[in-house]
């Protein structure tokens, strides 16, 4: 039995013997400075007074002070509350004209059972108060629930501990409530039941509730009794301050009191005043990780998902009205670029200005800055804006010297990553298809700084050959257009405007309270070299990797939740290995068939990344993400030339007539060899079929577009392996379309926890391997040249693309 299911058994159980006690005393709570609010709706630090189990889903902090009018005045009965994500204390004096005055102090606190289930207790001591109050203390205890959809049910049990006045056993007072919102956001309606004990819901006590919101930050509501008492009230919310009135009235309408209150909340809420303009302050440095781990101990890497979608987040936000970016050392590669790119073009295009400070001006930096409205750069810095270039490294040679050689099969002739290992240097399809590559990147590269600049492309081409310049050249030449330090901008280029940081922009939402519950989109990121779990057992290696133990965690996670409605299939990998790519295929495809499944290509989505993008049911891509490399190798490095050189001797004995194929101490046999070709040639069959029944294409016609061809998005768009141009914005836009969702939240898979984030040691780990005896040091200096293990089948791009 879950958690979940005992909390609502035992409550269940509880509710009943409270009601089937023998006799028992009421001791009712006061009543005063309360405004009413039903048990299900209740939101923020009013929860301490009627159901604690709301704070769990409070996630700010709020402050209340509250006065009730008596004989004249709104200082006999008054009362506070402080509420503090989950945790809330209050405290109340009430006027007795006739007896002692109440003192009441409360600590509550509240907190959430999975998605749709809160718990929460409270304890309440009086301090001073008439005849049954006086020093006396009471538990209080109550569960919430929020099934989804329009309704909301809540159930409180107060004074638990059912202390005796004058020898008997006091009551548990028990209150059921459920809560209907007909118009999300306008109009709310609840009924609550109170019971005492032997009572049943025949003889309760009823109250029944409306609340109204006819403009945003503006609340009218209206309760009234099983007995006619009715009640009034409203509330105001300025920005982050509310204000607001209860008046009580009997059945003849006759006033008995008035309460006001102020506050005043951590967050935004829905207000009638318009939000003041603030600017939104982003810093942008090195290679910002799709879906970095999340340390318990530690800061946490803003992941580049919410780097972008925050930003639109932004441009449609009111209280936004301009944006100072600073890029640092910018690494991304060039598909992420654009989506950055885009996502300030953008902001633009809302009619909001973005200033943006280069600190170490390169290549990347300078294209994202390109669209910007200033571009600044220190008055003492290079601007290394020179063009992009490729760079391929060849293994053969060297290999060839330690008396090792790559014993490769492949098939796809442009299928360049086996070169590496048996060729010298580049072959003419090698060099045919990183010079297209290249040729294609540079002309979106040179287009985008010109359309940004307002300069035509030859002019870009021009200058970039005469780069790369100083400050004062970059300023002469209109590529910057001012010379400034990060920390002296304020002083000398931004106007005087409210600065709110990205990091606290992340939390700064609209405080509402989620109910009913959004309907949510979620990204699942794969990013990194595919391979297997036992490829990467480290603890100290963080590296960017895809497995197939890993996704199909988080796939199975996700079609397991009822809340998910569809799924952006987050791929920035350049492929690895082939039967790990398989596994993961076969998990996305079965997601596929319960979700609706969109796939987002980041930089990178080639060989086995693009293999198990297939099952998506429309493909995105930036116009810059390399995708395609439809191709496999795979073999083994013969060792017997190593092993002659350092006198190292080796004897093999088999059983079966293919057992020491894969052996290192020999190459293949010609037998041995077409065996094995038989083998790549049936999976890279089956991989052109893939592809071709997903894309709707002939085999014929993939097969010409495979072969281990490398294309850019825009290239791959015009041949059918994409559906669309466009970054993860636009594939989650394209997803909540098709489902119909006007509003959704985000959450992002896997979710990756620890209580530490261990820095990159593969070195260390490879060291580490020699000493304890793990790996052959033959082997090792092997796996150093050649790191493609024997008979593995790889379906990887051949390079990997880096910008400056």
């Amino acid at each position: 039995m879950t958690i979940r299911r005992r909390v609502i058994l035992w409550l269940v159980v509880l509710g009943g013997l409270s009601v089937g006690s023998l006799s028992a005393t009421r001791i009712a709570t006061p009543t005063g400075i309360f405004h009413y609010h039903p048990a299900a709706t209740v939101y923020g630090s009013e929860a301490v007074w009627c159901n604690p189990s709301m704070l769990g889903w409070f996630d700010a902090v709020e402050y209340q002070l509250m006065a009730q009018h008596d004989d004249g005045s709104f200082t006999r009965s008054w009362g506070t509350v402080v509420a503090n994500k989950g945790l809330s204390t209050a405290y109340r004096r009430l006027y007795n004209p006739n007896e002692r005055n109440y003192q009441e102090h409360i600590f509550a606190s509240g907190f959430p059972l999975g998605r749709s289930l809160c718990v929460g207790g409270a304890y309440r001591y009086y301090k001073e108060g008439p005849t049954g109050y006086h020093k006396r203390h009471f538990w209080d205890m109550s569960v919430s629930g929020r099934p989804g959809g329009p309704f909301s049910w809540a159930a409180v049990f107060s004074n638990l501990n059912r202390g005796r006045l004058d020898g008997d056993r006091t009551e548990t007072q028990q209150r059921y409530s459920l809560a209907y919102r007909p118009l999300p956001g306008k109009l709310t309606v609840a009924v609550d039941a109170f019971l005492s004990t032997r009572q049943s819901f025949k003889d309760a006590h009823y109250s029944y509730h409306a609340e109204l919101v006819p403009v945003p930050g503006l609340f009218v509501e209206g309760q009234i009794d099983s007995d006619g008492a009715f009640q009034l009230g409203f509330r105001v919310n300025l920005r982050k301050y509310f204000t607001g009135g209860q008046s009580d009235f009997t059945r003849a309408g006759d006033h008995t009191r008035s309460i006001v209150y102020m506050g005043a909340s951590s967050q935004r809420q829905a207000s009638i005043i318009p939000p003041r303009k603030r600017r939104l302050r982003l810093a942008v440095s090195g290679r910002p990780e799709e879906n970095p781990v999340r340390p318990v101990i530690g800061r946490q890497k803003t992941p580049f998902w919410s780097v972008l979608l925050n930003i639109y987040r932004a441009a449609d936000d009111h209280s936004i009205g301009e944006m100072v970016i600073g890029l640092n050392s910018l690494s991304l590669g060039f598909g992420q670029a654009q989506e950055l790119r885009d996502a300030l073009s953008y902001f633009r295009r809302q009619g909001k200005e973005v200033i943006c400070h280069i600190s170490r001006p390169n290549n990347i930096g300078y294209y994202v800055a390109s669209v910007a409205n200033l571009i600044l750069i220190p008055p003492v810095s290079q601007l290394n804006l020179i063009g992009l270039r490729a760079e391929l490294t060849f293994y053969a040679g060297t290999m060839e010297k330690l008396g090792i050689k790559a014993d490769l099969v492949r098939f796809g002739k442009y299928k360049q990553a086996a070169e590496a290992y048996t060729h010298k240097t580049a072959s003419e399809e090698g060099c045919e298809a990183t010079n297209r590559l290249l040729d294609d990147l540079y002309d979106q590269f040179v287009i985008g700084i010109a359309e940004g600049r307002g300069l035509s492309p030859d002019s870009v081409k021009s200058m970039i050959d005469l780069g790369p310049f100083t400050s004062e050249e970059a300023l002469s030449l209109g590529l910057v257009d001012g010379l400034s330090y990060r920390d002296k901008m304020h002083d000398d280029i931004l106007r005087s405007m409210t600065e709110i940081s990205f990091r606290r922009y992340q939390t700064d939402t609209l405080l509402n309270d989620g109910w009913p519950r959004l309907p949510v989109l979620a990204i699942v990121v794969a990013e990194g070299e595919v391979t297997d779990s036992r490829r990467s057992s480290s603890p100290f290696n963080s590296g960017r990797r895809v497995t197939p133990g890993t996704m199909a965690a988080a796939l199975e996670s996700v079609q397991c939740q009822p809340d998910v409605k569809g799924v952006v299939w987050r791929i920035n990998s350049p492929g690895g290995l082939a039967m790990a790519g398989e596994r993961i295929y076969h998990s996305v495809d079965e997601l596929s068939r319960h979700k609706s499944l969109v796939v987002s290509m980041a930089n990178v989505t080639a060989s086995a990344g693009y293999y198990f993008s297939t099952p998506g049911r429309r493909l995105f891509a930036s116009p810059g993400s390399v995708t395609g490399s439809i191709g496999i190798y795979g073999g083994k490095a013969d060792l017997s030339g190593l092993h002659k050189k350092i006198g190292l001797g080796k004897e093999m004995y088999t059983r079966g007539k293919f057992a020491g194929m894969l052996s290192n101490i020999r190459p293949f046999t010609d037998e041995e060899r077409a065996r094995y070709r038989d083998q790549l040639g049936a999976f890279y069959n089956h991989f052109v079929r893939l592809v071709a029944e997903s894309r709707g294409l002939s085999i014929d016609s993939t097969d010409a577009l495979s072969q281990g061809r490398v294309w850019t998005g825009r290239e791959a768009l015009e041949i059918g392996l994409v559906d669309e141009l466009g970054g993860l914005r636009r594939a989650l836009d394209y997803t909540a379309n098709a489902l119909g969702l006007t509003d959704y939240r985000v959450e992002v898979y896997p979710q990756r926890r620890s209580w530490f984030a261990f820095p990159g040691l593969s070195l260390f780990t490879s060291m580490a391997k020699l000493f304890d005896g793990e790996a052959d040091p033959v082997e090792a200096v092997s796996d150093m040249l050649f790191p493609v293990g024997e008979g593995i089948i790889l379906a990887r791009m051949p390079y990997d693309i880096e910008f400056e």
